[in-house]
């Protein structure tokens, strides 16, 4: 690749050199200041943009970055088209990808064959079918095309460009930064107070959800504090694990600093839902183990958390612990009892529409689409959602191919790789990323941003494990070899 990139650099770099002394000739001559300035910044851009299609990654760690950060900037700047701007990038990443490999051709595209990547493609054919459905509406369905293509674009994305175990570290620091970012937000939030920003979204509506009786429910810049718990319930599980097994003493304790902090952002959340987080990763964990010493302590320390929420009344003062200890007492909860009230009409209604009512047509934040039954009942879970708008033909399909994807990865994790710094890394992430899915049968958060980016980038990373293993292997090889 490098050979490839300096030919072409050689190539044009001086008759690039020669149109530019032209242009600031010409306009020094005709003292044009307009032309002279973008004369200077011409430069920069072609090297910025030379650098994208040289290194197509750098332009998904843009969109990585810009994901976890998108919907806080909105509280404070309006942005409209934030979904077709994410679209944008993401297919002008493939495009790149595409330009990349037909230029220096050396994109293996096998990598872009794996469970995730053929089940997403599949979801993606099933949701361009309904079209088709008679009770969709077209417009409801292009406003939802990020539950069609995301999954599928992000997961081609990530097969094909993280082609390094190295992608794997920074993208992983990435995230760790991002966590810490969300966590001291949310501590300002609880120990200053809402921005102005934060407290017009309040103001709009947000404080019913946000400001009830039990107490504040800290959102961080995410959507909502649902999205905000659950992510950090995630991230406080990729972290545990990852400082028990990167190698690096200096980043045992920045992660495990991440996953303390991570872990009292998920509380700070007031989500009930995200305690299944953690539980379903740890619960996850113990079996990936393959180990008996740490398959006894996980089973214990799964019936600890139980019986300490279920059956004590420790720490009853604090309102984040009050609030998640109803999550182990759901029958009496009011809400759980109403969400209930609400599937079981809902599948009444469903019961002869097997592909669902269209795409885009559940929940109430719809009835702006369309005012119909599926639109006056809040469907509370990303299950649900599904469930209505694709039918249970099309819940079977969604979750199964996550489902299986995950099975894949945990097969990989458990037989396939033979590093342990890299079976501890890739076990952090498929945890975290299963125990958000879980969490998503209480909250429709999965395909929010930055939820959907993150989980799908994780499981893609998880399935390229194999890869990443025999990397390790060939470069320890080589190290022997040079040393003999």
């Amino acid at each position: 690749m490098e050979n490839n990139t300096n030919i072409i650099q050689i190539k044009f770099f001086p008759i690039l050199l020669l149109l530019g002394l032209t242009g600031i000739v010409i306009s020094l001559l005709t003292n044009n200041i307009i032309l002279l300035g973008g004369l200077i910044c011409f430069p920069i851009l072609l090297i910025a943009g030379y650098q994208v299609l040289c290194k197509p990654l750098i332009l998904f760690l843009i969109i990585f970055t810009i994901n976890y950060y998108l919907i806080g900037l909105t509280r404070y700047v309006y942005l409209s088209g934030i979904s077709f701007l994410m679209d944008i990038l993401m297919i002008s990443t493939l495009l790149l990808i595409i330009i990349h490999s037909a230029l220096l051709k050396n994109i293996d595209w096998k990598y872009g064959l794996n469970t995730l990547t053929v089940g997403s493609f599949i979801w993606m054919l099933y949701c361009l079918a309904q079209i088709i459905n008679p009770t969709g509406m077209l417009q409801a369905w292009i406003l939802s095309r990020g539950l069609i293509i995301n999954g599928f674009l992000i997961s081609l994305l990530v097969s094909l460009l993280c082609i390094k175990y190295k992608t794997v570290k920074l993208i992983l620091f990435m995230l760790s930064i991002f966590a810490l970012t969300a966590f001291l937000k949310a501590a300002m939030q609880k120990f200053i107070g809402f921005d102005r920003g934060e407290q017009l979204w309040l103001n709009r509506g947000g404080a019913i959800t946000h400001l009830i009786a039990s107490g504040t429910r800290y959102f961080s810049f995410f959507t909502d504090a649902g999205n905000f718990g659950s992510n950090m319930g995630c991230t406080g599980v990729i972290f545990t694990i990852v400082a028990c097994y990167i190698k690096s003493k200096p980043l045992k304790i920045y992660y495990a600093i991440v996953a303390i902090a991570s872990l009292y952002s998920m509380f700070l959340s007031g989500t009930r839902g995200a305690m299944i987080v953690p539980l379903g990763g740890l619960a996850l964990f113990t079996i990936l183990s393959k180990n008996i010493k740490v398959m006894t302590i996980g089973s214990f320390s799964l019936l600890f958390i139980y019986v300490f929420f279920a059956f004590t009344m420790i720490g009853q003062n604090n309102p984040q612990i009050r609030r998640m200890r109803t999550a182990f007492t759901p029958t009496e909860d009011g809400s759980f009892n109403v969400r209930k009230a609400n599937q079981e009409r809902l599948a009444e209604y469903l019961k002869n529409k097997p592909f669902g009512e269209g795409i885009g047509l559940s929940g109430v934040e719809n009835q702006k689409m369309s005012y119909r039954f599926t639109t006056t009942i809040p469907h509370d879970s990303w299950y649900v959602k599904i469930w209505v708008e694709t039918g249970i033909v099309g819940l079977i399909l969604y979750l199964g191919f996550l489902f299986i994807s995950i099975a894949h990865g945990a097969w990989i994790i458990m037989f396939r790789i033979k590093n342990k710094e890299l079976k501890g890394l890739l076990t952090g992430l498929l945890c975290g990323v299963t125990g958000m899915l879980l969490s998503a049968y209480g909250n429709a958060f999965w395909g929010q941003y930055p939820t959907c980016i993150v989980a799908f980038t994780g499981l893609a990373l998880v399935l390229k494990g194999i890869y990443f293993d025999a990397e390790i292997s060939n470069n320890n090889n080589n190290k022997i070899i040079q040393n003999i």
